[in-house]
Parts: structure tokens; sequence; C-alpha cells
């Protein structure tokens, strides 16, 4: 694990989902990576919490993950907040559990907290709340 936001650590997973969202955005030609980069790493990680969860809710994690693509690849694509944001917002989230580590669960989070951004648009539009999936995922982290 590597050192992430203030001394908190960031787990394998969420280093791994950090690379893959900024080779994303680079592959985008995109000059940062934002809190939509980071979504579509994790929906393309089937063994992360997020996503683990939002199956158990009936989201369909290629279909979703299809259309953050395709919003990334749009001419008027803006980005809703960046990594760096983003990672300030999920160390907060994990300091709230009191966890010493970051992990894609409290970056998922973070992510549902952000009205304008891409994935809380696309799975609204998918018939899915995001207030539903973001209870249903911290009932999953308080259980462990």
């Amino acid at each position: 694990m590597s050192t992430g936001h203030q001394g908190v650590i960031l787990t394998p997973r969420m280093n791994w989902i950090l690379g893959y969202a900024e080779a994303v955005a680079r592959e985008r030609g995109h000059d940062e990576t934002g809190a939509d980069h980071l979504q579509f790493a994790v929906l393309h990680d089937p063994a992360a919490v997020p996503t683990q969860v939002l199956g158990r809710l009936g989201g369909d994690r290629e279909r979703l993950a299809a259309s953050v693509g395709a919003a990334l690849g749009a001419p008027d694509y803006r980005m809703s907040a960046d990594r760096f944001a983003m990672l300030r917002s999920a160390g907060g989230i994990a300091g709230e559990f009191g966890h010493d580590h970051i992990g894609v669960e409290h970056l998922q989070l973070a992510i549902l907290r952000l009205p304008d951004c891409v994935f809380v648009r696309v799975l609204t539009a998918a018939g899915l709340s995001p207030d539903t999936f973001a209870a249903e995922l911290t009932a999953t982290l308080r259980a462990y």
C-alpha cells in the first residue's frame, strides 16, 4: 500500500483504480483525471466492493461503464471534480468510518456525493437510486 492523503494509506485496489483512471484520461486526451475517470475505473473492477453492491442492487456494471465511457468521449465533456478533490473527500469518508486507509468503497461514496457527476446521472437514468446505492454500500462497510 502506498501513502495517500495526509498519511492515510491507499489500498492496493485503490492504487490500481488511480492508475487505470489516469490511463483512461490520457487515452481520452484529457489533461486531468477526475471523478468520472475514477468511476469508469471502479466499474471495470468486478471484484471491487462497490461493483458487487451495485450488482446486488440490479445494476449492470458493464452497461453503466459503457454509459460513463461514452460521456467521457463526448465533445462537451466537463470534469466534475479532480482526483485530488476526490482523494480528499474519500479520505474524509474513511475518517468518518474510523478507517486508516482509503479504499475503493470510500471513493465510491465520495463520487456519489457529487450530484453533477456523470455516474450519478447515469445511475439515475438506469433506474437506480444513488441514495440507495450509498446506503447499501455504507451498510456493507459497517459490516466489516
